[in-house]
């Protein structure tokens, strides 16, 4: 071979050489830009299947509330034990299975907790109270509640009505008519946002009740009634939920007060759909169940359920901090 001819096959050789390391590049640089591409539609597709999964629970969940409405609208059985394990609005969870979806859901009376328009002020001030408020302005946010709801602009002592709001500066004056969501204590003199968030989850709107249902109000709800033992409350408590579970009478009620009663026919309606890879939808319900036959339910709330545990926290965290009501 003559020199030109290595030489020419050497050019080649570099050539093909620099041709291969620019495909690689080529390459390399194609496969960057197609790697994030991938990734994200491999994220669009996981998002998807998570936003229908989340839809069909959802479906599930709102179902387990319509269920729950069937059985409560159910005729009671004579015989004792049957109607013991009938479905009612006494707190118990019932478990269901469906299309692959565990299914809790569980009714109560609204009786349970207390009424902000109907609740004596006694126990609506025990209410806030409990919740760390001084007592005497406690009693000034009872008087303004109590102020809101009448239909005169007279103001009781310590109380507010629309001339003291716009005095302060308030945009939103009392209605003089009932509070139609628990959202509306906000808007009341003195009720800061540390004691709405305490008080909330005891208060209702919907059981028109002046005292609570015992048979299913909460340890903490009947612990706010005046002159009733705590420790009592809870160890009964205790007893009657085991009974509910179990199926079983429940036990005699070891205390009394005026303060109790049964309530109307709203109940409130908790239902959770999960999947077995952990995904979640709640409902809420609170629902006018009428026992005339042929009649339709009537909803007044529907929203996703709040977490129980962080609504603990912050009525907790609240107590502790024993807010003072601000005039």
């Amino acid at each position: 071979m003559t020199m030109q001819a290595a030489n020419h096959s050497s050019r080649r050789l570099a050539q093909r050489g620099i041709a291969l390391l620019v495909v690689l590049g080529l390459v390399i640089f194609l496969s960057l830009i197609a790697l994030p591409f991938s990734e994200s539609q491999r994220l669009s597709s996981q998002m998807t299947a998570n936003a229908l999964m989340v839809a069909k629970l959802q479906a599930a969940a709102d179902g387990a509330v319509h269920r729950m409405l069937f059985e409560l609208a159910r005729p009671r059985a004579a015989d004792a034990t049957v109607a013991l394990a009938q479905w009612r609005a006494n707190g118990v969870t019932h478990e269901l299975s469906e299309n692959g979806f565990q299914i809790t859901v569980s009714a109560r009376n609204e009786a349970a907790k207390i009424d902000l328009n109907f609740a004596a002020e006694a126990l609506l001030k025990s209410v806030f109270v409990n919740a760390g408020v001084p007592d005497e302005d406690a009693q000034n946010i009872v008087a303004a509640v109590k102020d809101w709801t009448d239909a005169d602009n007279l103001k009781r002592p310590n109380g507010a009505e629309a001339d003291d709001y716009r005095a302060a500066g308030k945009k939103t004056v009392p209605s003089n008519d009932f509070f139609i969501a628990i959202e509306e204590l906000q808007n009341v003199m003195g009720v800061t946002p540390q004691i709405f968030s305490a008080v909330s989850p005891y208060l209702t709107v919907q059981s028109r009740s002046a005292g609570v249902d015992p048979l299913t109000a909460s340890s903490a709800v009947l612990s706010m009634v005046p002159s009733i033992d705590t420790l009592l409350v809870q160890s009964w408590v205790a007893e009657r939920d085991a009974a509910l579970q179990e199926g079983l009478p429940v036990p005699p009620i070891p205390f009394s007060s005026p303060y109790f009663a049964t309530g109307g026919n709203a109940v409130r309606i908790l239902a959770e759909a999960r999947s077995t890879d952990g995904l979640r939808a709640t409902r809420e319900a609170s629902v006018r169940v009428n026992v005339t036959t042929g009649s339709v339910p009537q909803f007044y709330l529907w929203q996703r359920a709040r977490d129980a545990s962080k609504t603990s926290a912050v009525a907790a965290s609240a107590a502790q901090a024993s807010p003072v009501a601000s005039r």
